[in-house]
This record gives structure tokens, C-alpha cells and sequence, in this order.
């Protein structure tokens, strides 16, 4: 069983540490994982350590948030050198950009009658990039706004199962009301980007993204899809299955993980298609690589 998918508390809405993740991981006989956090390889050295002592191949990997056609899709980099100048420069850029970003969805919010300060997203992001999960407990620490009807369906309503991730596509996504592009940080040059560092670029849960979008990103140099996640109907994984294997492409399983306090309905190693041989494919691929 593999997870290439799993988020660290190096990301805002990561619930749990390296050895944390380590120690589920062995729990559930997982024989290889990925930490693959938001815009960050803070845990990737430790990661690497721990692999070690827990005997669980690591590979190290991290999630970028791109934009394309006013889409805001995911892209994981493996085999990213967490010591590569190069990589630091890039995800310190990213990290400014993303700080922007924020402080324009917090305006969005606020002018759509949410009142919480750049002081409470901090305080919710504790030192990392803020995520769905930052704004909307920032948002909710203020009683005004727990007595907002637009609110109820996140506290005890029918968005309640994963109020985080409910309030990040209902509100930060493309298109949605506050949402705030981010448009230096394109999914194509993210792509090349992430060849150029030796890495691999896979697009993340794609089920949202349109085959052509995806057909236009293979033509910039995209390497496979997570055809193997829980936010994909049996259907859907087998569609992307078939399509990547059509199209030359590599094809990963992940989780998507964060922690139960984050995303309730998604469990650390809960991937259908886990079979070992995914990573093969990988290193294969690798090898290409300077």
C-alpha cells in the first residue's frame, strides 16, 4: 500500500507532524509515502530521516497552486532536492505571492461582510501560508459572523462534514466570490519549472479540470495524473486510468490527507489503486532527469 498524497503541519491545514504521519503510516502497513505540502519542503528532510527509522520508502514532493484558464489547480513536484537554491528562490517568490493573495481574499471577505483582521489569519495560519482552513476559523472566532446564515451550513448544516474544504471551494476557488487569481504562478510554467528542477509534475485530483485543459497542459510537458484519489468516483479513476495510459502519462495515488480535524471524511492511505508499482513508473521517469 502506498499514499503520495499526505500533508504535514508545514502546511496551514496540515493537522499532524512528520512522525505523526510516520507512525499512522506503519499502523496501516503503508509501504511507501509522500509528504506533499502546500508550496513548502520544510518537512522534507525530516521526512527522508524518518524513513529511515520507520523502514517506509519517502519520496520527497511538495503541492503547488497554479492557474490556468482561471482554474486553480494543484500540480506535485516529486523528487524535489529540498536543498536546491534554485527550488528556495522559486517557493520564496511563490510564498510572497501567496501572502498577496491573501490579503486580498481577506478584503474580498471582509467587503462581503465577514469582519476578521489580517491579525486573526495569522494567528489561525500559525507561520505558514493561509488555506481555507485559516479563513474560516479566523472568520468564525468572531461571534458576529457564527450568526451569519451564510455561515450555518459550515458550523452544524449540510457543509459541516468538511467545513474547511467546503468553505474553500464555496468561496476561494475560481470563480467563486472571493476568490483572487494568482496569475505569475501559471499551471505551464509551473510544469517547466518543475522539469527544469529534476522533478516530476503530476496534476492532483483532476476531476475538475476538463479534458481539454488537460490535454493543453500535456502539450506543455505535464508527466501523469492522480488518477487514484478519494475525491474520484470509481468511474472517474478508471476514465483518467485509461486516458493517462493513452496518452504516455504516469499515474500516482494519493490521499489527499490532512487530519481528521481538517478533512474528516478522508483517511491517512484511504486510495484505491495503491499498488507499488505506480512508484516504479516514477523512478523510471526519474531517471531521465540530470
Amino acid at each position: 500500500m502506498i499514499d503520495l498524497h499526505i500533508h504535514t503541519n508545514a502546511s496551514s491545514d496540515g493537522q499532524h507532524s512528520p512522525r505523526e504521519i510516520f507512525q499512522m503510516a506503519r499502523g496501516k502497513g503503508l509501504r511507501a509515502i509522500a509528504f506533499a505540502d502546500h508550496n513548502s519542503v520544510k518537512n522534507v528532510g525530516e521526512g527522508v530521516r524518518l524513513a529511515e527509522e520507520f523502514g517506509i520508502e519517502f519520496i520527497p514532493c511538495l503541492e503547488l497552486n497554479t492557474l490556468f484558464n482561471g482554474l486553480d489547480l494543484h500540480l506535485l513536484a516529486y523528487f524535489v532536492d529540498p536543498q536546491s537554491l534554485e527550488l528556495q528562490e522559486w517557493l520564496e517568490e511563490i510564498h510572497h505571492k501567496k501572502a498577496e493573495q491573501a490579503r486580498k481574499r481577506l478584503e474580498r471577505l471582509n467587503e462581503l461582510g465577514f469582519f476578521f483582521t489580517a491579525k486573526d489569519l495569522e494567528a489561525f495560519s500559525e507561520g505558514s501560508l493561509p488555506t481555507g482552513v485559516s479563513f474560516l476559523k479566523a472568520i468564525l472566532s468572531h461571534p458576529e459572523n457564527r450568526r451569519d446564515p451564510r455561515l450555518r451550513p459550515y458550523i452544524d448544516g449540510d457543509r459541516s462534514d468538511s467545513p474547511y474544504v467546503n468553505f474553500y471551494r464555496d468561496y476561494l476557488r475560481g470563480g467563486k466570490p472571493a476568490f483572487v487569481s494568482m496569475e505569475d504562478v501559471s499551471t505551464p510554467e509551473a510544469v517547466r519549472k518543475i522539469k527544469g528542477l529534476g522533478a516530476i509534475s503530476i496534476l492532483a485530483h483532476p476531476s475538475d479540470t476538463g479534458e481539454e485543459n488537460i490535454r493543453a497542459l500535456i502539450r506543455s510537458g505535464l508527466e501523469g495524473l492522480e488518477a487514484y484519489s478519494p475525491y474520484h468516483t470509481p468511474e472517474e479513476q478508471e476514465a483518467f486510468r485509461v486516458f493517462a495510459e493513452n496518452h504516455g502519462l504516469l499515474v500516482t495515488a494519493g490521499s489527499d490527507f490532512h487530519g481528521k480535524s481538517v478533512k474528516p471524511d478522508v483517511e491517512l492511505g484511504q486510495v484505491y489503486g495503491d499498488h507499488y508499482d505506480l512508484i516504479s513508473r516514477l523512478r523510471e521517469k526519474r531517471k531521465d532527469r540530470p
